[in-house]
């Protein structure tokens, strides 16, 4: 930073000449135009090759004008997903079991299909009560890489920290790791992002590569239901977040927002709230007017 005490540079004590001006003017012009047209008005760096995953859907396809690209689907639903956008087909367990015959023929008749990204195999899996689940998920994971030649991504998603080490890619084989902190609860209604930083600190130190990590975006609260325990972020607690994911996993693969309609855990969802909506299109490269 430039001390203020310093005397300024001389700018233009003398008339400039025309050909001076001239380039001025050219400068500011090129200037101008270089500003993206796409970012964010929060500022936060949008990745053209970042996919955008969105879950829960219930038939709707209005996220896709939101700048979701891929949606939770099944194996049946992939002929019915809207044009520009794939499907993470769901083939998960809770608790995972190695690739059996209708897994097998399942991913068969989908690994070249171009409308399926990849596959959904475990959402939130413990070690403790899943202890054979690690190799169960690299038997499928090997499975679906072998079969799409690699053209296809295998997903699970964690929510301990306790299970980092134990899911981690070098040991279930697959390819993106959502990592889900949902900041915003009754206990933090400020919604912290050194949550965020928590647990991406702790699965970077546990094998998980930053460059396979999916950030999970809290799209979702429970305040309408009984004893619900987590609240609905505000937009201005989205951008914190956002721009909090942003720095610590810069361009990733994929991100994944949770979710779109209502569950019997999760009420309300993105559905409910214009303010996020725009917030999370922004972050998508599309401008929701």
């Amino acid at each position: 930073m430039r001390d203020p005490r310093t005397t300024p540079p001389r700018l233009f004590r003398q008339s400039p000449s025309p050909r001076s001006v001239h380039r001025v003017l050219l400068a500011l012009v090129v200037s101008v135009l270089l500003v993206p047209l796409g970012a964010p008005s929060s500022g936060q760096a949008v990745s053209p090759t970042t996919r955008h995953f969105i879950s829960n859907l219930r038939g709707s396809t209005a996220p896709k004008a939101l700048g979701y690209n891929v949606f939770d689907t099944s194996a049946s639903g992939v002929a019915t997903l809207p044009a520009g956008v794939q499907g993470l087909v769901w083939l998960g367990q809770k608790c995972p079991t190695s690739a059996d015959a209708t897994f097998r023929s399942t991913v068969d008749r989908l690994a070249t299909n171009p409308k399926v990204f990849g596959y959904y195999l475990s959402d939130e899996p413990h070690v403790a009560d899943c202890p054979r689940g690690p190799a169960a998920l690299a038997s499928r994971a090997d499975y679906i890489r072998a079969k799409s030649r690699g053209a296809q991504r295998s997903f699970i998603v964690l929510s301990r920290v306790a299970d980092y080490s134990a899911f981690r890619p070098a040991a279930t084989h697959v390819d993106l790791v959502g990592i889900d902190p949902y900041p915003c609860s009754v206990a933090s209604p400020g919604c912290p992002v050194t949550k965020i930083r928590d647990k991406v600190t702790a699965a970077r130190g546990a094998g998980i590569p930053v460059a396979a990590i999916v950030p999970v975006h809290q799209a979702f609260g429970q305040q309408n239901i009984a004893g619900g325990y987590y609240r609905l972020p505000t937009a201005t607690q989205m951008r914190a977040m956002l721009a909090e994911w942003d720095r610590l996993v810069p361009s990733p693969v994929m991100d994944y927002a949770y979710g779109w309609s209502h569950q019997s855990s999760s009420n309300p969802t993105l559905v409910d709230s214009r303010s996020l909506q725009s917030v999370l299109a922004a972050h998508n490269g599309v401008v929701v007017r």
